[in-house]
């Protein structure tokens, strides 16, 4: 471990505490935030982070397109460049006999682009964080609720954060090293 802080945690009994430190302290301009907590707390996502997210739909709809131009692409480069046949009078690039392929394949590049999209944006699989070397950590997943505010906040001052989580009835604050 180094001595450099990672940040500090906050540990909460209840998840109407830890929302109210996490707005306290995005009213003092703390950006820097995240929770832990056993089940999702409503409106705590949107205390942390209150902006919108449109890298995983723009990421979906990206992996639509090429699945759909490539299930296009294979099905003309075989039938019209590759080997072309006359078969029942139509033409070499009958589109509406493309579809079928083309919408599978569009389906296949999307839900695979939604899928390790997901990770990427979630930042999955996170194998090593400071945070796991916490002290009680593994009670967030259980019944306690936790927010860290990580020391490369422009605005982290360790004393004050102190004051926020005394003020908002934290059980324990823990100091998280790296």
């Amino acid at each position: 471990m180094s001595e450099e802080p990672f940040g500090l945690i906050g540990i909460f009994d209840t998840p109407s505490a830890v929302k109210e430190s996490a707005r306290s302290l995005r009213e003092l301009g703390l950006r820097a935030l995240e929770a832990y907590t056993p089940y999702p707390v409503e409106g705590l996502d949107e205390i942390i982070a209150p902006r919108r997210h449109f890298g995983l739909p723009l990421t979906i709809a990206a992996g639509a397109l090429a699945g759909a131009g490539f299930g296009y692409f294979i099905q003309y480069w075989d039938e019209v460049l590759s080997y072309p046949i006359n078969v029942g009078g139509r033409p070499p690039n009958s589109w509406p006999a493309f579809m079928v392929g083309t919408f599978e394949l569009t389906l296949l590049f999307a839900i695979a682009a939604g899928f390790f999209g997901l990770w990427l944006f979630c930042r999955l699989p996170l194998l090593y964080h400071p945070i796991f070397n916490a002290d009680g950590f593994e009670r967030a997943s259980r019944d306690r609720f936790m927010l860290c505010v990580e020391s490369c906040d422009p605005g982290y001052e360790s004393c004050m954060i102190r004051r926020v989580f005394a003020r908002h009835g934290a059980a324990e604050i823990v100091e998280v090293r790296e």
